[in-house]
């Protein structure tokens, strides 16, 4: 746990230091996104966001990755300009003195994160996890609702082993036995559930407010506001597009993210797509800084208001 910082680099250093090309010519735009992304995911079938960076006379470059925390090394780097994760990521990069700005919010799911074990585990609540293997991508918003989880139940991060993989190896380490049980975010919670490799015990229902959030580099915002409008405007027109045509969207994000239409459909369904930032969302992203802070790994104190820029979403005229 006190190595998580250390660790987020780490991953980021190995996930995205081969994921990125320099420009061959005039302005490029990099867009850094995953599996959860399902707006941008939308944006980018439709041709949104090339379009709105097109009238400010630039390209746009999409740069997938497995998690948040490699995007953050990203921004960090100046390798990326605009990305989507979830609420520990920002809150980590931040306390590591990195200078990125939350945007906007990108989705409010009340179930986005699950700890999930095998069919036929005996593990029936969160109590069984005292001295189990679980496995979650460390300083992601999953490793966060863990701590949580356990918390309500009683139990310390130190009662169980955490094992950290990577998102997309879940799945097969909970068919293998290799670890008891997982921790992670949608849309990868419902493939495994579809997949009937695991079934959730927890959601964050009720435990914690899974703020997901845009972010850009701070450098790039100040040099480059109207970039980061056109990123808001385009990602607006993507959520209206889903108000009005719920089915097509579900089907053009399922066709980008190559996961089945079922787990793109049943997830979406419980979206808020507001991108205004509440008091809410704010509470919630205090309550990661506090975890980093219990836990010893906030290098550096900041007033959480320090992580907001929302600025652009009010020229923006975007509500």
């Amino acid at each position: 746990m006190k190595k998580l910082i250390a660790l987020i680099v780490t991953m980021a250093s190995l996930a995205g230091s081969s994921a990125f090309a320099a420009p061959e010519s005039g302005k490029e735009v990099n867009i850094g996104y995953q599996a959860a992304s399902t707006i941008i995911l939308l944006g980018k079938a439709k041709g949104y966001y090339d379009e709105e960076f097109a009238k400010e006379g630039a390209k746009v470059k999409y740069n997938l990755f497995l998690a948040g925390p490699p995007m953050i090394e990203g921004l960090s780097g100046g390798r990326l300009d605009l990305i989507h994760t979830g609420d520990m990521p920002p809150v980590a990069g931040r306390a590591a003195g990195i200078d990125l700005k939350v945007i906007a919010n990108a989705g409010l799911d009340p179930a986005h994160n699950s700890v999930l074990v095998a069919p036929d585990s005996a593990i029936k609540s969160p109590k069984d996890l005292k001295g189990k293997k679980v496995g979650v991508p460390v300083g992601s918003s999953a490793h966060h609702f863990l701590f949580l989880l356990l918390d309500k139940y009683g139990l310390k991060t130190s009662d169980v082993q955490v094992v950290n993989l990577p998102a997309p190896e879940l799945a097969n380490a909970l068919e293998t036995k290799n670890v008891d049980a997982v921790a992670v975010w949608e849309p990868i919670t419902s493939n495994i559930e579809i997949q009937k490799k695991g079934k959730i015990l927890a959601d964050s229902t009720k435990i914690k407010r899974a703020v997901n959030v845009y972010l850009t580099r701070n450098e790039f915002g100040k040099e480059n506001p109207k970039l980061v409008e056109a990123f808001l405007r385009a990602t607006k027109r993507a959520t209206d597009f889903y108000s009005k045509d719920p089915k097509a969207a579900q089907k053009a994000i399922s066709d980008e993210s190559k996961f089945p239409l079922a787990v793109i459909t049943k997830i979406t369904k419980r979206y808020n797509f507001a991108l205004s930032i509440s008091d809410k969302d704010i509470a919630a992203l205090e309550q990661v800084k506090d975890f980093l802070r219990e836990t010893k790994v906030l290098k550096k104190e900041f007033e959480i208001n320090e992580l907001f820029d929302l600025s652009y979403l009010k020229r923006s005229g975007i509500k």
